[in-house]
C-alpha cells in the first residue's frame, strides 16, 4: 500500500544544446567597430551575455568604475551586479570620455547615447533600433551571441548556481 509503484519508472528527455558559434566569427568582432560605444555594447553582450534592452536602460550611475561593478536594475527582481575585467572597464572609460567630449552639457540619466538622445532632455534610453542595427553591421545577432556565451559556460562548468551568479540566470534558464 505504502509501495511507490513508480518509482523505478524513468523518463529520458532529449533537449537540443544550442551548437557554439564558430570561433572565426567570433574573433575579431570588436576589432571590426571603431566607436567606443559600439565595441563597448558588442563586449558587454559577448562577454557578459547582456540583453539589448538591458544596453539600453543602463543608467550612468549603474556603473562604478572605482570598484569594477555594473549594477543591472530588473523589475521586480533584485539588481544584477557584474564585475567588469580591465579590459571591459577600459571600454567603458573611452565610451565615457566620448560621450563626455561630443555632448559635455547631456543631461541623460542613461549610459549610452545616440546624437538624438543625448540632447533630448526628457532623457529617452536609446531604441532598440540602434543596438540591432549595431549587431546587423557585426553579422552577429545579439540574442544568438548571448547564448553562446552562456552555453560556452555551461560547457565549462555546468554548475546552475555559477550560471545564475554570472548572468542573473533564474532557476529554471540556469538548470536547463
Amino acid at each position: 500500500m505504502f509501495r511507490d509503484l513508480a518509482r523505478s519508472v524513468s523518463l529520458t528527455s532529449s533537449r537540443s544544446v544550442p551548437t557554439a558559434l564558430p570561433s572565426d566569427r567570433i574573433a575579431g568582432l570588436l576589432d571590426r567597430l571603431d566607436d567606443p560605444r559600439d565595441r563597448l555594447m558588442v563586449a558587454l553582450v559577448a562577454i557578459y551575455a547582456l540583453l539589448p534592452g538591458q544596453l539600453a536602460h543602463l543608467r550612468r550611475t549603474d556603473l562604478d568604475r572605482s570598484k569594477g561593478r555594473l549594477r543591472l536594475r530588473r523589475a521586480g527582481r533584485m539588481d544584477h551586479v557584474i564585475y567588469l575585467d580591465v579590459f571591459t572597464l577600459g571600454l567603458a572609460t573611452a565610451w565615457e570620455l566620448q560621450r563626455h567630449q561630443r555632448w559635455p552639457d547631456s543631461s541623460n540619466p542613461h549610459f549610452f547615447v545616440t546624437r538624438n538622445t543625448a540632447v533630448d532632455d526628457s532623457g529617452p534610453p536609446i531604441s532598440a533600433g540602434v543596438v540591432q542595427l549595431l549587431f546587423q553591421r557585426v553579422g552577429l545577432p545579439a540574442g544568438r551571441l548571448r547564448v553562446d556565451r552562456i552555453v560556452d559556460e555551461a560547457r565549462l562548468s555546468a554548475d546552475p548556481v555559477r550560471l545564475m551568479d554570472l548572468f542573473g540566470l533564474s532557476n529554471l534558464s540556469a538548470t536547463r
